[in-house]
């Protein structure tokens, strides 16, 4: 333990002091272009402020082929790290020829629960080490908030049929029931309408004074604005579908979202810990492994799979239209 505090304290100082460029040997995998080029953009935006305007950028376009080309240039080129792989079709084919080469890959954004455990097929480490939620994160902060500050409300639990929101209906359900929790009304309605009056009514003959949507904003904000005509004090919440843009509809203030903050910058996180396990005297994935890493979130540890032990998903309320994050203590 006290060898692994060293090392610790010997990281995060090596990070504290260093330039720009410092990790050579990184390389950002991510989509350049194609129809997810805006997120590759954000991306390198925010690898290369931390790590340099000359860390390599290798487009993937989130497709198997163009990753799998990908990996094989970091390869030949004797990077020591990947990050990014946004896109689990691009991951998938990237992956194995990473971890045959042993170069450790920090994944931005994946979400699918099982990108740090290998294939059957595949033989040796697999080292893949998540930055960012899993599937399932946002209901489970979801499911706390509500069992902790909507015991005493009677809720009810609505999506709109699609398969987003009918897994966030019936998880967060189970999610509540094994917290002595059910729902006074249940249902799934018909999205992208103009009106939705009639589920607002059928609503507020439930009794339902807050709602848990398993929907996106636009149909929230038509659902808050038909509850608001007739008189009808509702509260909302729901995953981070409810972020939306402008034209979207204006959420209600007090609608409550489960979601990694805006300000939340992954692929910047990835390369601060790019930097920090880079920075020191270990092979690169054992430093990933037994290090805690300092973050602009808080401290960060990986588990033997490669999973981070930091809650990435914030709960937020609205106001003045904007979701602001709310204090641990549940007091907006």
């Amino acid at each position: 333990m006290a060898a692994r505090a060293l090392l610790l304290a010997a990281i995060i100082a090596l990070s504290a002091a260093l330039p720009a460029r410092a990790a050579e040997g990184a390389a950002l995998i991510a989509p350049m272009s194609g129809t997810f080029e805006a997120l590759g953009r954000d991306m390198r935006r925010s690898a290369t402020a931390i790590l340099g305007d000359d860390l390599p950028v290798i487009d993937d376009r989130c497709e198997p082929e163009p990753a799998a080309a990908a990996a094989r240039d970091t390869i030949v080129a004797g990077d020591r790290i990947v990050i990014g792989l946004p896109c689990i079709d691009a991951f998938d084919a990237a992956m194995p020829l990473l971890a045959d080469a042993a170069i450790p890959v920090l994944a931005v954004g994946v979400r699918a629960p099982d990108i740090t455990t290998p294939p059957r097929d595949h033989d040796g480490p697999w080292p893949v080490f998540r930055v960012g939620p899993r599937t399932g994160d946002e209901v489970e902060a979801l499911a706390a908030y509500v069992a902790d500050d909507w015991r005493e409300e009677n809720f009810a639990v609505i999506d709109d049929g699609t398969l987003y929101g009918r897994e966030l209906s019936q998880n967060i359900r189970l999610m509540l029931a094994d917290r002595a929790l059910e729902p006074v009304f249940v249902d799934t309605y018909r999205p992208l309408l103009e009106n939705q009056t009639p589920l607002v009514r059928r609503l507020q003959r439930s009794g339902a004074t807050h709602v848990i949507i398993g929907g996106d904003a636009r149909d929230a904000a038509v659902i808050a604005a038909d509850a608001e005509r007739i008189g009808y004090d509702l509260t909302l919440a729901g995953g981070s579908i409810l972020i939306a843009p402008p034209d979207d509809g204006r959420l209600p203030d007090g609608t409550i979202i489960a979601a990694v903050p805006y300000d939340m910058d992954l692929a910047a996180m990835a390369a601060r810990i790019a930097t920090q396990a880079l920075a020191s005297d270990l092979p690169v994935a054992e430093a990933l492994r037994i290090a805690t890493f300092a973050t602009a979130a808080g401290p960060l540890s990986f588990d033997a799979t490669g999973e981070p032990d930091l809650d990435f998903v914030r709960i937020h309320a609205v106001r003045d239209g904007r979701p602001q994050p709310v204090p641990a203590n549940g007091d907006g």
